[in-house]
C-alpha cells in the first residue's frame, strides 16, 4: 500500500511539474496585427507580477476591428481577456502601467483625435479620455510615430506609481512649435492639461520626460529662437503632479556656470531630495559643435533648489577609470548616453550609459547627391557602440566604471541633424528604438538589479540576436546570455520573475504569437 502511494505521489508531482511548464508557454493564434510596443510587463514593488498584452484580433466589417487585451500572471497563465469593438482607424501608439491600471494611448486617424483608456487588472474599464487634434498637431503625431520602429520606446506616455498617467505630444499654436502635458489619474476622474505656448517666448520648444518623486513630474525642456542653428538652451521644469501647476522652470545653463544638459533623475531613498544627472560643457560651448566636458550631477530639492553639484570630468575623474579624451568620447564608444541610474541599500549609484557616434551615412549622401542637397535623410548616421556600467558614491563622485562590448548597429537621421547637439541626437535615437538597452529590474530591497541588453552574435557557432543580463548582487557583478534564434517576424525579451525572462515572438505569416519563460543564472 505505501508502495502505490508513492507511486501515486510521484506521479501527481510529475503531472504539477508538466502543467507547470506547460504554462510557461502560451501560444496566440488569430492575432491579425501586433508589435512589441503592445506588451508591457505589469511590475508591483519592483516584482513582476504578469503582462498585458493588446492586439487586432479579428475584422468585423470593412469599418470596424476587434481589439482584445490579454492578461496574465507571473507564469504566463491567463486571467483575464478584454474585447471591444472600435473603428479600423484606431492605432495603439504606446501603453503602460502604473502599478494599478493599464493605459492604451490610441490615435484615430479619421477623427484626428487621441483617446487614452484606462482598465484595471480585473478587466474593468476605468476611465476614457478623449483628446481633438488641430491639423498642425495631426501631422507632427503622424510624422512622430510614422519614422519609429516597432520596438521603439515611449515617448509620449508615462507611469506615475498608483496614481496615473503623464503625456505629452507636439503642438503648433499660431507661430509657436511647442508641446502639451496632460496629466490622466485612474484613481478619480480626474485630469489637467499644462499649454506651453501660452507663456512661451522662444519660437520653438520641446519637453522630454525625465522622471517624477512623490509630488513633481520632471521634463527637460530645449528652448530655440529658430529651429534649425537656433542656439538651443536647457531648463527643467516641473509641474505639480496632484494639480498641473508650474512649481519651477529653472536654467540648467547659469551664466557663472557650466552648461548642463540633464538625462536622468535618481530620487534619494528616506529623501525628498533627488539628483539631475547629464552631461555638461565650458559656459561658452556651442552644444551642436563643441564636445562636453563629462558627467554631473546636481543634487535637488522639490522647490527647485540646487543644494550641490558634483563635476566629474572625462579626463580627470572619469579618466582614472575609463580611456577618455577631451572631446568627451570614451575610446571606442563616442559619446555616452544615460539610460538608468538605480541607487542600491549601500547608498550607491549605478548609472547604465550606451556609447554613440556619427558617422557618414551613404544613404544620406546618396540622398543629397540625388535631390541636389534636400534629401529627407541626413548625411550622417548614429553608429551604437558598447555598454557601460558607472559607479558612484552617495555624493556622486566616480568609484569605478567598466565597459562592455557588443556589436555595433547603425540608426540614419532625419535630414538637418547635423545642427543638432549630440544630447539631441542621442534623444531621437532613443525614441527610434536605435539603442540596445532593453530595461533594468531592481529588487524591491535594492540589495540587487539586473539590466538587459540586446545584442548580435556572429560566429562559428552561432548567427544571430542574444539576450544579455549585467547582474549586480551583494557587491558582485555578474553576466548571462541566452541565443535568440528564431525566424518570426518581431522577437522582444521583458523581465520576469526570478532567475527567468520573458520572451515575445510574432509570426506575421502565421498570425501567431507566442510568450515563453527562459532561465538565466
Amino acid at each position: 500500500m505505501k508502495r502505490i502511494s508513492s507511486i501515486f505521489a510521484i506521479v501527481v508531482l510529475m503531472l504539477l511539474q508538466l502543467t507547470s511548464l506547460a504554462q510557461d508557454n502560451v501560444l496566440i493564434g488569430n492575432v491579425k496585427i501586433a508589435n512589441p510596443r503592445s506588451l508591457k510587463p505589469i511590475l508591483e514593488n519592483n516584482e513582476i507580477r504578469g503582462y498585458f498584452f493588446f492586439y487586432i484580433s479579428d475584422k468585423v466589417d470593412k469599418k470596424t476591428n476587434e481589439y482584445t487585451i490579454q492578461i496574465y500572471d507571473e507564469n504566463l497563465r491567463k486571467s483575464r481577456e478584454i474585447v471591444f469593438e472600435g473603428d479600423k482607424h484606431i492605432q495603439l501608439l504606446e501603453s503602460s502601467y502604473n502599478g494599478n491600471s493599464m493605459m492604451f494611448l490610441f490615435y484615430d486617424s479619421k477623427e484626428k483625435t487621441l483617446e487614452y483608456r484606462a482598465y484595471g487588472i480585473d478587466g474593468k474599464q476605468k476611465v476614457s479620455y478623449v483628446k481633438e487634434l488641430n491639423k498642425r498637431s495631426k501631422l507632427l503625431i503622424e510624422q512622430t510615430y510614422g519614422t519609429k520602429s516597432e520596438d521603439a520606446q515611449n515617448e509620449a506616455l508615462f507611469d506615475i506609481p498608483n496614481v496615473g498617467f503623464t503625456t505629452i505630444y507636439p503642438v503648433k499654436e499660431g507661430k509657436y512649435y511647442s508641446y502639451e502635458v496632460n496629466f490622466l489619474f485612474t484613481d478619480r476622474k480626474k485630469q489637467w492639461t499644462y499649454e506651453a505656448a501660452e507663456e512661451q517666448d522662444d519660437k520653438y520648444s520641446g519637453a522630454v520626460y525625465m522622471g517624477n518623486t512623490d509630488s513633481l513630474i520632471l521634463f527637460e525642456v530645449i528652448k530655440q529662437k529658430t529651429l534649425l542653428g537656433g542656439k538651443p538652451h536647457s531648463w527643467l521644469l516641473a509641474l505639480n503632479i496632484f494639480s498641473g501647476k508650474k512649481e519651477f522652470e529653472i536654467s540648467t545653463e547659469a551664466e557663472d556656470d557650466y552648461k548642463f544638459y540633464p538625462t536622468n533623475i535618481s530620487t534619494i531613498e528616506g529623501s525628498k531630495e533627488f539628483f539631475l544627472m547629464g552631461t555638461y560643457y565650458d559656459k561658452d560651448d556651442k552644444i551642436a559643435k563643441d564636445k562636453s566636458q563629462g558627467i554631473a550631477a546636481w543634487k535637488m530639492d522639490v522647490n527647485g533648489k540646487v543644494l550641490s553639484k558634483k563635476y566629474n570630468s572625462w579626463t580627470g575623474e572619469i579618466g582614472k577609470y575609463l580611456n577618455t579624451d577631451k572631446k568627451g568620447r570614451v575610446a571606442d564608444m563616442g559619446y555616452i548616453f544615460f539610460h538608468k541610474v538605480v541607487q542600491t541599500n549601500d547608498g550607491s549609484f549605478y548609472a547604465i550609459g550606451e556609447g554613440y557616434k556619427k558617422v557618414v551615412s551613404a544613404m544620406g549622401v546618396m540622398s543629397a547627391m540625388m535631390n541636389r542637397g534636400s534629401g529627407g535623410v541626413s548625411t550622417f548616421k548614429i553608429k551604437v557602440t558598447d555598454l557601460v556600467l558607472m559607479k558612484f558614491n552617495n555624493s556622486f563622485e566616480i568609484k569605478g566604471a567598466e565597459i562592455y562590448e557588443k556589436y555595433n548597429n547603425s540608426i540614419e537621421m532625419p535630414a538637418g541633424a547635423g545642427y543638432l547637439s549630440p544630447h539631441t541626437m542621442a534623444l531621437i535615437v532613443k525614441a527610434y528604438g536605435g539603442f540596445d538597452y532593453d530595461y533594468t529590474k531592481l529588487t524591491k530591497d535594492k540589495s540587487s538589479f539586473t539590466m538587459a541588453y540586446s545584442d548580435y552574435e556572429k560566429s562559428k557557432d552561432f548567427k544571430g540576436m542574444t539576450f544579455n543580463t549585467i547582474s549586480y548582487n551583494n557587491s558582485k557583478i555578474t553576466t548571462d546570455k541566452i541565443n535568440l534564434s528564431s525566424k518570426n517576424t518581431f522577437t522582444r525579451v521583458l523581465p520576469a520573475k526570478t532567475g527567468s525572462v520573458m520572451v515575445w515572438e510574432y509570426n506575421k505569416k502565421k498570425k501567431e504569437v507566442s510568450l515563453r519563460l527562459e532561465k538565466m543564472n
